[in-house]
């Protein structure tokens, strides 16, 4: 079991608020784990990177399969899905990742290849979110 505080941080539009976040490690290509905050977002089909990040990590971006997205409302990005060593808690799991053409987007653990293997709860009690793994079928 894993629990991530959530982060404070000042919204434009509802002042202070606080958001599920998860320090995970990715590998990068050289086989070295780096450090990354990412939002929680259950609402988010897969994780996502900006393209800073992914470039950070070794990853040719546009190496990746070509897709496009759609965040909230209409509008749309482009992105290439690339596979990555993701590393939550001490949980290793093999993940399809969406690297941003472009750095306009956040860094989001979304549901692709993670939610499956974890209980998350969402505690806004003790403001926190927890990452139970889950017993392989």
């Amino acid at each position: 079991m894993i629990d991530f505080a959530w982060r404070e941080e000042l919204s434009e539009s509802f002042g202070r608020i606080k958001r599920p976040i998860a320090e995970v490690f990715i590998k990068d290509e050289n086989g070295k784990w780096r450090a990354l905050t990412m939002y929680i977002d259950s609402g988010a089909d897969a994780s996502v990177l900006s393209r800073s990040f992914g470039e950070l990590f070794g990853h040719d971006v546009e190496k990746g399969k070509r897709i496009r997205m759609k965040g909230f409302g209409e509008e749309e990005i482009i992105a290439f899905v690339h596979t990555m060593d993701i590393k939550i808690g001490n949980h290793e799991i093999e993940a399809k990742v969406v690297i941003a053409e472009n750095d306009k987007v956040p860094n989001v653990l979304g549901r692709k290849d993670v939610f499956n293997l974890f209980e998350i709860q969402f505690k806004s009690l003790k403001e926190c979110t927890r990452f139970i793994k889950r017993a392989a079928p």
